[in-house]
């Protein structure tokens, strides 16, 4: 794999903390998110305008990454509200790493290296270490594990989903990411933003009015950053791609405790060296 398509992966784990964040901070654990969702699906409408629609044979795998999407939003709100964002965060991208490394291969084809491997063995063991300590599985915190764990197994799901999809694609539509990112957005948002509206809909105006600025932001990090992934998902293999992706827990645990006054510990430190190694292992070896 090539350092600028590295450069490009972390650069989408920065922005994907990043608006992960947002939501963890926003004041209604809802409505953050769904107001993301609203200017994405908006994205989404003005880009499936412009762009050319997708063949007949893409659809299933546009409406099927959707709905993925949409599971994957709901399960990470839910674990947000359960528990720290310097914990949710790790084990859900975590997860995901290695569901996509099993799958890769029975479903994409993809072979790697043994090197290849142990080094996203590293990137899931560095992940999954932030995120453990002795209370782990008791009391609040073993919901929000569980959670957890489950938005990993949908992120992994749509993961394999995007990364087969988006390759079926650009075969035979020009500027496919853009297309397939809109159509996306588009299945997965719109319910989002339709029910979550339904319910909070006396809350809309003035949360709008006090928070539609940093949500707009965080919209436009949310697109950038799966964007970027999706351009990656056509360059190399799936597994890689998904292993790295994951260092954003690194950036995730210093944004958790700059920003939302969360404890960074010692024992951080090792897992971050551990995730790093992963990933240029990766490197190395493909």
């Amino acid at each position: 794999m090539s350092g600028f398509v590295i450069g490009i992966i972390l650069l989408s784990s920065l922005l994907h903390a990043s608006w992960n964040a947002l939501v963890k901070a926003g004041e209604d654990k809802w409505l953050t998110p769904a107001v993301i969702c609203a200017f994405s699906a908006i994205f989404g409408l003005i880009a499936a305008i412009i762009l050319p629609l997708p063949h007949s044979h893409h659809w299933p795998w546009i409406i099927a990454s959707g709905c993925l999407h949409l599971t994957y939003f709901t399960l990470l709100v839910i674990a947000y509200g359960l528990g720290d964002f310097s914990r949710v965060y790790p084990i859900a991208r975590g997860t995901s790493p290695l569901l996509v490394f099993i799958a890769a291969g029975p479903v994409l084809g993809e072979s790697l290296k043994v090197e290849s491997g142990l080094a996203i063995m590293l990137v899931v063991v560095g992940v999954m270490s932030l995120a453990w300590d002795r209370n782990l599985f008791i009391k609040k915190q073993g919901k929000a594990v569980l959670y957890a764990i489950l938005t990993g197994a949908a992120i992994a799901a749509y993961s394999i989903t995007d990364a087969s999809g988006l390759r079926i694609m650009s075969n035979d539509i020009e500027h496919a990411t853009f297309v397939y990112l809109a159509w996306i957005m588009i299945v997965a948002c719109v319910p989002f933003v339709l029910v979550v509206g339904y319910i909070r809909w006396g809350k809309i105006t003035p949360y709008l009015i006090s928070y539609g600025l940093r949500s707009s932001g965080g919209a436009l990090f949310a697109l950038i950053s799966y964007a970027l992934i999706l351009w990656a998902y056509s360059k190399a293999p799936a597994a890689p791609v998904a292993a790295i992706r994951e260092t954003g827990v690194i950036f995730a645990a210093i944004i958790g405790a700059l920003t939302l006054r969360e404890k960074f510990g010692i024992r951080q430190i090792p897992a971050a060296i551990l995730v790093t190694l992963g990933a240029a292992g990766l490197h190395l070896t493909n």
